[in-house]
């Protein structure tokens, strides 16, 4: 069981995203949660590589990265059973309809919507038998 202070202990999460302060920030409070935080990714290519190489719970995935949309490394990772989490600044209701399976979260996000998104899809991945 998990403590409440620590929700996240024992996961891999992937953090793609390419403004360093942000990503630097989604890092620190995965990490404060007891994550085990890969990245950051700030390219598509480097979020390809990292979603098909590494041992991932989760992938926390910007959708606009530098130099193009994530949805091939997003892809991999719904292939792979691994729960994506995507934040963005548009098109939230199309990609909730787009990708069921994953958490959508808009820029800016209230602190602490990361932490449960992940949570409840390593929760969700979990109860699959």
């Amino acid at each position: 069981m998990k403590s409440t202070d620590k929700p996240l202990q024992g996961a891999k999460v992937l953090v793609a995203e390419d403004e360093p302060i942000l990503a630097l920030d989604i890092m620190k409070e995965l990490s404060q949660a007891g994550a085990d935080v890969v990245g950051p990714a700030r390219t598509a290519a480097r979020t390809l590589e990292l979603a098909a190489k590494e041992n991932l719970s989760c992938g926390v995935i910007d959708v606009q990265l530098r130099d193009r949309l994530s949805f091939p490394a997003a892809e991999i990772l719904r292939q792979r059973g691994i729960g994506i989490v995507f934040l963005t600044g548009q098109n939230i209701e199309e990609l909730k309809r787009d990708w069921p399976g994953a958490k959508v979260l808009a820029k800016p996000r209230h602190f602490g919507d990361l932490v449960k998104a992940v949570a409840e899809l390593l929760e969700s991945k979990r109860e699959v038998p």
